[in-house]
């Protein structure tokens, strides 16, 4: 019987996915943006960051991070467009935005969206590597697990490649945080419709935020070290003093912008 559930769970969200990446479709960026590459992937794709703003607290927002959660680089574009359109309301901000951090994986995931089967197709990068858990820390693993589903109950084994930071895109994204000297990181997956932060104040402060303008279930530290994540952003945010939040939206292929708006419109506006 549950088998039986869960494939119904996996056709009601496939239909449900079909709809929505094919109604919600990824916008078109300003052309007045200002855009500089900050890496490139193993395939020698870009990886592009935008800057919005000159306030003094610098804010990096990280999109695509896993190639499969598609909605996020929607939900990036969306957030671009609404920042620019916006700019007078985070004077206090310098906004950074890397839509996608793993364009190889995202350009499969587009080309094999994977409907029924959760969407998975894409997640890793060209090596095969989580590159959520290729961050140089003290736990850091060759292998490691990932934990899904309801509750995360499901888990498989993954490879979180061959030493930490071995990955150019992991390479990318962290000389660009010590470069600008981020204060603030934004990661956006989906779809687990829950927010977690790091151990900074400033994070748990964010987190419960989002939290409530969004409905996403609040995860404490210590539920989210249940999960037994090793190598991840949100450890290395925390050896590094920076203020994490992490954000699972409720969608994998839609932009979950009417969701989320409320919540980073209230952040944008908060003088930290």
């Amino acid at each position: 019987m549950k088998k039986i559930l869960k494939q119904f769970g996996y056709i009601k969200r496939g239909i449900l996915g079909f709809f929505q990446n094919n109604f919600d479709k990824l916008q078109n960026l300003s052309k007045k943006f200002g855009s500089f590459e900050i890496g490139k992937s193993i395939k020698e794709k870009p990886i592009q960051c935008f800057k919005i703003g000159n306030g003094p607290c610098k804010l990096l927002c990280v999109s695509g991070i896993h190639g499969n959660e598609i909605g996020t680089v929607k939900l990036a574009h969306c957030f671009l467009n609404w920042a620019h359109n916006n700019i007078d309301q985070f004077k206090n901000y310098t906004l950074f935005v890397v839509p996608c951090l793993n364009p190889d994986g995202y350009y499969l995931a587009c080309k094999n969206p994977d409907y029924f089967n959760g969407g998975k197709i894409g997640r890793f990068n060209v090596n095969n590597v989580d590159l959520n858990r290729n961050f140089d820390t003290p736990s850091f693993t060759q292998k490691s697990i990932w934990s899904f589903g309801k509750n995360y109950k499901e888990n498989v084994e993954v490879f979180c490649g061959n030493y930490g930071n071995s990955e150019p895109e992991i390479k990318a994204l962290t000389e660009l945080i010590k470069d600008k000297k981020i204060q603030i990181v934004f990661m956006f997956h989906n779809a687990g419709n829950d927010v977690m932060g790091n151990k900074n104040k400033l994070s748990q402060r964010l987190t419960k935020i989002y939290s409530e303008k969004t409905g996403f279930k609040y995860v404490s530290d210590e539920d989210w070290k249940e999960l037994k994540q090793t190598g991840t952003a949100k450890e290395w945010c925390d050896l590094h003093d920076i203020a994490y939040v992490e954000v699972e939206g409720t969608t994998r292929w839609g932009s979950d912008w009417k969701k989320q708006k409320k919540a980073i419109k209230s952040i944008m506006s908060m003088n930290i």
